[in-house]
């Protein structure tokens, strides 16, 4: 889970969002992203008998891996994420999980979109999970890196988006056709200026979702609405709701 909202660099690797997880309603919401994982477990596509690997791009703290880590236990998750801060969180939450030289749960610095070296290694390829939380919303393109993700999953893999679900979705998309155009293409204009400095996407309806997984190139795409209520902070612009979505991968 990349919690970057409140930095003005949040897609720096010198960035640091270790101030956020002290802040109750952070606290809250990574356990109910957590929730949100686990009741949905059986849903996501990762096969609970075999030996899965799972990316977790974005990983954070862990919130993704270490939420799934009993409920897929022959799975291994490799975490991703731009800031060195929070690679060093999701290796000592792996480390505090299970101990040394587990090899279940271990993260990089990296970044999709300017891959280094590293990211050639067949290691970081040909997963059968990606999962993405709480990041594709900083991301301007989030067709173009669903596209980038997609490409690190095997054939028939599954894709798994969470995220805050637009406040005024709805199921025929007709607010996402009036933001973009009736179109699936983003405008970096569009994109909301919080208080503290970032601009991230005001949320993802589901028509949106669908359409741009589609456009990244999966197939069958699902989308659930987590039902519990976010406490969000009244500058985040109302953000009350998060949703789950996953996908096929061709």
């Amino acid at each position: 889970m990349a919690l970057h909202v409140h930095t003005d660099d949040h897609d720096h690797i010198n960035s640091d969002p270790g101030p956020m997880y002290q802040m109750e309603w952070v606290q809250k919401l990574i356990r109910q992203i957590q929730h949100c994982l686990q009741t949905n477990s059986a849903w996501l596509g990762i096969d609970q008998s075999k030996r899965q690997r799972v990316l977790d791009y974005a990983c954070g703290n862990g919130t993704v891996s270490s939420a799934l880590l009993a409920v897929f236990p022959e799975a291994v998750f490799q975490g991703m994420d731009i800031a060195t801060s929070q690679v060093q969180r999701f290796n000592n939450e792996a480390t505090k999980l299970l101990g040394e030289s587990h090899g279940r749960m271990f993260a990089i610095q990296g970044d999709l979109n300017y891959p280094q070296p590293v990211l050639s290694e067949p290691e970081w390829s040909e997963f059968d999970a990606a999962i993405i939380s709480m990041a594709l919303h900083h991301v301007k393109d989030p067709v173009g890196f669903l596209a980038r993700l997609r490409q690190r999953v095997k054939q028939d893999g599954a894709l798994v988006v969470v995220d805050w679900l637009q406040q005024s979705s709805t199921t025929d998309g007709s607010h996402a056709a009036e933001r973009r155009g009736g179109d699936h293409k983003y405008d970096a204009a569009d994109m909301a200026k919080l208080s503290q400095g970032p601009k991230i996407w005001p949320g993802f309806s589901i028509h949106d979702i669908h359409a741009d997984m589609t456009a990244a190139g999966c197939t069958d795409v699902d989308v659930r609405e987590y039902p519990e209520p976010i406490d969000a902070p009244e500058q985040m612009l109302g953000y009350d709701r998060i949703f789950i979505a996953k996908a096929t991968v061709l």
